[in-house]
């Protein structure tokens, strides 16, 4: 009993990353199923076991919290758990946009929920980065996840009746990834990046990505093909960066290859919906099916570290 009471009180939030990734291949998955002949059933399959598992996650995060809320303080000392708990409140608003046809009020709560937790996350991550005596040469590509990670509240938003909401956020999100884009890849140019973390610079596909996303929501056609061209362009130029970033072998930071790779794929679902014909399919098809592959690949493994003790140790997640 003592060491299950040790084991939840250390929940590490690297858990949530590849989690994430698997929301975004239920969404990319239910898109598929609109514009190809395939089983609907696949992604709502995904959506209802990233569900599950979210709730038990999440749940047990939370327990962590509420046990020693300080211990979120600890956790966010460590550079990647910055994107990591982030991507936790994240899995909860694509949550609440994978629950839309089924319950709309379970949505809005979920969704509201979702935002609060962020914003707390958001403030705590600032804070911290304030704190320390040179606070740019902490910005990393994970600060990416606190700061523009909102976005993905506008793919639920519209259709909860949040349309300013998600304009706004819409709005201010693209000039705050810009600067965040620039200065950590000025620090990632002046400084070595260590190699379990330099998968977190696929992070860059992800604000595009769903400012794409979020645009179309909002019906926003013209926009939407610029940040799908946006989003073709930081694929093109992270992919031959895949070694690089994949050097050092495996660690729970693959996580981070997960929703960028989704939300690639989602977007291109789209764009074959908004007319942008075979170069769109070409890559639905490749990143839908190396998602398919690789997001519950990673997931299945990070879970498995988290089960035999090795995922909290590896991570340095704090214990309440």
């Amino acid at each position: 009993m003592a060491m299950f009471n040790h084991f939840w009180r250390r929940t590490p939030p690297a858990l949530f990353p590849s989690l994430l990734g698997l929301f975004g291949l239920s969404l990319a998955w239910r898109a598929a199923a609109r514009i190809w002949e395939v089983p609907a059933d696949v992604g709502e399959w995904l959506g209802l076991g990233a569900t599950l598992i979210l709730l038990v996650t999440l749940s047990s995060y939370v327990a962590k919290l509420c046990i020693r809320p300080s211990v979120l303080w600890d956790d966010l000392m460590i550079d990647p758990a910055r994107g990591s708990v982030s991507a936790g409140s994240m899995c909860a608003m694509a949550m609440a946009a994978f629950l839309l046809p089924y319950t709309s009020l379970g949505a809005f709560l979920v969704w509201w929920m979702a935002l609060g937790l962020h914003l707390i996350y958001f403030i705590s991550v600032v804070l911290i980065l304030l704190r320390h005596h040179s606070t740019l040469s902490q910005v990393t590509p994970v600060f990416l996840l606190p700061a523009v990670g909102v976005l993905v509240a506008t793919l639920a938003g519209p259709e909860l009746g949040h349309i300013g909401f998600s304009r706004a956020v819409l709005l201010l999100s693209v000039p705050l990834w810009a600067i965040i884009l620039a200065v950590s890849v000025w620090n990632g140019w002046r400084a070595t990046v260590p190699h379990h973390h330099r998968s977190s610079y696929a992070v860059f596909l992800v604000p595009p990505a769903l400012v794409a996303l979020g645009v179309h929501q909002l019906d926003g056609a013209p926009w939407f093909s610029t940040f799908w061209i946006v989003t073709n362009l930081t694929g093109l130029v992270l992919l031959p960066l895949i070694p690089w970033m994949a050097r050092g072998g495996w660690s729970a930071d693959w996580g981070n290859f997960c929703f960028p790779l989704a939300a690639f794929s989602a977007v291109q679902m789209l764009a074959i919906e908004s007319g942008h014909g075979s170069f769109a399919q070409m890559l639905a098809v490749i990143s839908l099916g190396a998602g398919s592959l690789l997001i519950p690949h990673i997931l299945i493994r990070t879970y498995q570290d988290w089960f035999a003790g090795r995922l909290a140790e590896a991570t340095k997640a704090a214990v309440a």
